[in-house]
């Protein structure tokens, strides 16, 4: 793994992390809501009931006591929730002194009768009129208007006759508007905090892996210039062995080798150097249409020797600041992987268009047996689908891995599509 693939796994690391952690946070911040929500819900239905058992007024004159049993909870979740969290009311004589609440009488067919507003200030006869008569609208038991909650009954004792009692739900309100805001602070201040810690911290757990890479990078850079030396000696021996005795199968093979091995070590040296920022002193104005052109025609024989079709869409006048060798390289390697993995008799297909700002090579073959086969991983190195590691044949191994590498020089990305036995490598290239 490269310095580049080691922050990108950084990055996913801390998004991941800030992600679950945001989750979790959210998910307890809900049902903190919901069981504040709920305490005051029922409290509110509690309150209301006590009211209307005392018959819409609990004033000192016509307060009744109030056994407790009469609030006992309905199910097992009402008596945790009132035994954790004090759903309940207080049925003490106390309870009128501190509960703003205000009461309207109608004849079932819309009447207004009385109203008892000696518990409130903020509201007159003709105003709880007006809410009662709201309330009769909605026909529901429980409900609310604006900051009041209401209950809904039909008179025990007096035929034809409904009580509505509104309790004055400001404070419960405003407590619930304040615990929404204290969450939200918290929620945010929190995915703040954890994603700087996240961040600080995966940059510590990175560095040795950093440094492994580093030296990775640096091992082969080493190995390549120390082989390059004992490779040069050994070709040398062999083109004057070949001057010496003429050419046979022996000295031609180890001279075929020599220079597979050299290149090699080219292709590890340039995939080992592709995270490095690219020297931008060596870019010059490219004609992209005409290097695509060039590997197109220098690889055509190959494909005709193939008996393999090559047909091309390139557009004309497709310029970017480069390096004109990488740009040739890069759809030489491309279209080299197509010829040797297209079908027999099949078709190689070079696209190079415009795509808004980018520059989009497509260079896509026949192939018949890509169904299944995991695209993404025709870009690992040395990987062969084949599993026969054929070095005639070679996989979608380390050429497709430096075409990578050059697309990244150029901040563009690389990705294979396979649909209706067709494999195409799509590149974007920002000039």
């Amino acid at each position: 793994m490269n310095k580049q693939a080691i922050k990108k796994l950084r990055r996913k690391f801390t998004l991941v992390s800030f992600i679950s952690f945001m989750a979790v946070m959210i998910i307890i911040s809900m049902l903190i809501f919901f069981v504040d929500f709920y305490s005051i819900t029922k409290q509110i239905h509690s309150v209301l009931n006590y009211i209307v058992e005392n018959g819409g007024d609990i004033s000192e004159n016509n307060y009744k006591w109030l056994d407790n049993k009469d609030f006992i909870p309905e199910n097992e979740f009402d008596k945790t929730m009132e035994n954790f969290f004090g759903t309940g009311i207080d049925t003490s004589p106390e309870m009128r002194f501190f509960t703003r609440y205000f009461s309207v009488w109608f004849t079932d067919e819309g009447e207004f009768l009385t109203a008892n507003i000696s518990n409130i200030a903020s509201v007159t006869e003709e105003k709880a009129e007006q809410y009662g008569r709201k309330a009769l609208r909605k026909n529901i038991m429980y409900g609310s208007e604006g900051h009041y909650f209401y209950k809904m009954v039909d008179m025990e004792g007096a035929d034809g006759v409904k009580l509505i009692v509104f309790l004055d739900c400001t404070q419960h309100l405003n407590s619930l508007e304040r615990l929404m805001n204290i969450i939200l602070i918290l929620v945010a201040f929190g995915g703040i905090v954890m994603y700087l810690l996240v961040y600080i911290i995966s940059k510590h757990m990175i560095k040795p892996e950093i440094r492994n890479a580093e030296r990775q990078k640096q091992f082969i850079t080493n190995a390549g210039h120390e082989l390059k030396t004992p490779l040069a000696v050994i070709r040398a021996n062999t083109e004057l062995d070949m001057m010496i005795n003429g050419e046979n199968e022996w000295n031609t093979s180890t001279l075929r080798q020599t220079d597979n091995m050299t290149k090699l070590i080219q292709n590890l040296i340039l995939i080992a150097r592709a995270d490095e920022k690219p020297n931008e002193e060596h870019f010059v104005d490219t004609d992209v249409s005409a290097e695509v052109r060039e590997a197109v025609e220098s690889l055509s024989s190959i494909a005709q020797q193939a008996d393999k079709k090559m047909e091309t869409d390139i557009a004309d006048g497709i310029m970017m600041k480069a390096n004109k060798g990488q740009i040739n390289q890069l759809a030489a390697l491309l279209i080299d992987n197509a010829i040797k993995y297209c079908d027999e008799k099949g078709t190689i297909k070079t696209t190079l268009s415009l795509k808004g700002k980018n520059i989009r090579l497509v260079v896509s073959n026949d192939y018949k047996d890509g169904e299944g086969v995991d695209c993404n991983r025709f870009f690992d190195r040395f990987y062969r689908e084949d599993k026969s590691h054929n070095s005639d044949k070679g996989g979608y191994g380390i050429g497709l891995s430096i075409a990578e590498s050059i697309v990244k020089m150029y901040k563009g990305t690389i990705h294979a599509n396979y649909n209706n036995g067709v494999i195409s490598f799509i590149c974007l290239l920002r000039p």
